[in-house]
């Protein structure tokens, strides 16, 4: 993994993979080599998660304590450019890369057609 590597090259930080062991939001507790109690998430501005137990994560261990990078990605069903956010509950979204949005089985296609999981148009 290139930031695994990239991070055992600075002094004092290493990333390696982990263990979501008790969820959160914006803390959760995790188990790599060392147990971390409180690692804070990161992740691209305006997005929020709460990762649950059971995940792995990318643990980046510092001089400060840990911080968790991302968990590990889920979606194999996508084409390249593409973007799909899903949750637990089974909720998801997938930006195509055809300029139309599926939502929970609808597809909003670039010139507003709304088709059902059949592909049959909706509206």
């Amino acid at each position: 993994m290139w930031l695994s590597k990239k991070f055992k090259s600075v002094r004092g930080f290493a990333a390696e993979k982990g263990t979501v062991s008790l969820g959160g939001s914006a803390t959760v507790r995790s188990s790599s080599t060392v147990q971390s109690v409180s690692v804070n998430c990161y992740a691209p501005y305006g997005y929020s998660a709460y990762a649950p137990g059971g995940e792995e994560i990318l643990i980046i261990n510092g001089p400060d304590g840990g911080a968790g990078a991302g968990t590990r990605m889920k979606d194999e069903t996508l084409g390249e450019g593409e973007i799909s956010i899903i949750s637990d509950g089974g909720g998801r979204v997938k930006l195509g890369k055809d300029g139309s949005v599926e939502i929970n089985g609808f597809v909003f296609t670039k010139d507003g057609t709304i088709k059902n999981s059949r592909g049959e148009i909706v509206i």
